[in-house]
């Protein structure tokens, strides 16, 4: 022993400070210096963003096609600045064989929701169901339920092919060589087959070609071509129809040349909103010429010579 430590107090080994001196406590390391950002964090914001914009954008156009449910399109355009641009259009549609285009021409909605059954019924003093589907003037229910308004525009619909189909019965009848079957299609009159010669020139008639995609539009007529005194008649049926119709009314005729035949068209129409749509076929002067109903305002000009000056 060191002379120098006699008086040292002597350290015990023990196994615990044995243990100590083998395997030291380590010290806690220093914090690793903090990384910079990547940029995740920014794109997750973004994501988020367009996330919530998508959602939005669903959640409106749900909203938007729940409150669309119900709701149609409108069957009537939006009219014209004319009576004569209404029929001019008519005769157009016709010519491109476009029905709904034909459809669009007419007042449909605006003709339903101003039209006046009273005043109907006031005039004609008589009520059969049948006359809906006879293709003259269509009879709408009164009632304002929604049922009521599909049913009537329906029946306009109806109202107006068959016309259509009337008129394309007027070219398609000039075609016929016997001048009796000829008067037969267009006075509407039963056609008996009686054999079947008969039968042949139904089928031949049937499949003639009404050539209306020839149609070249010509000039309008007004009162002062026609050879019979109407002022006093002209204004009282005038009257009687912007009474029941619930707007202003025009008598337009049209000449229409068909190949190498000329022909007149009669429309009546009616103006809402200062917007001008078709409203009936015929008019004053088909009737006053004489013009078969079955026609539905549409005949050869040489048929009604006699009411021209």
């Amino acid at each position: 022993m060191d002379a120098n430590n006699m008086n040292a107090t002597p350290v015990t080994t023990t196994p615990e400070n044995t243990q100590a001196v083998q395997n030291p406590v380590p010290e806690t390391p220093a914090p690793e210096p903090r990384k910079k950002s990547s940029g995740k964090f920014v794109f997750f914001m973004i994501g988020l963003a367009l996330g919530v914009c998508a959602t939005a954008v669903l959640v409106l156009s749900l909203a938007q096609m729940r409150g669309g449910i119900g709701k149609t399109a409108r069957l009537e355009g939006r009219g014209y600045d004319t009576p004569e641009e209404a029929v001019t259009a008519y005769a157009e549609y016709l010519k491109a064989g476009d029905y709904n285009g034909i459809i669009s021409t007419f007042a449909m909605e605006s003709f339903e929701e101003n039209y006046s059954v009273e005043e109907f019924y006031d005039r004609i003093r008589a009520f059969t169901p049948a006359i809906a589907t006879s293709g003259q003037q269509l009879v709408m229910l009164g009632n304002d339920s929604a049922l009521t308004t599909s049913v009537n525009l329906e029946n306009r619909r109806a109202y107006i092919s068959s016309n259509v189909f009337r008129q394309m019965i007027v070219p398609m009848a000039a075609q016929v060589d016997d001048e009796e079957l000829e008067s037969t299609f267009m006075s509407g009159i039963t056609f008996v087959i009686s054999d079947d010669d008969d039968l042949e020139s139904l089928m031949e008639f049937l499949g003639s070609d009404p050539g209306f995609e020839d149609i070249e539009i010509g000039d309008f007529l007004d009162q002062s071509d026609f050879d019979f005194d109407s002022k006093r008649s002209l204004k009282e049926y005038n009257k009687y129809k912007e009474k029941a119709w619930g707007g202003d009314i025009e008598n337009i005729c049209m000449k229409l040349e068909i190949g190498r035949d000329d022909y007149i068209i009669f429309m009546t129409c009616v103006c809402y909103d200062d917007k001008w749509y078709i409203a009936e076929f015929g008019n004053y002067f088909s009737m006053a010429c004489g013009i078969s109903a079955q026609a539905a305002g549409f005949c050869p000009e040489d048929s009604i010579e006699d009411c021209f000056k």
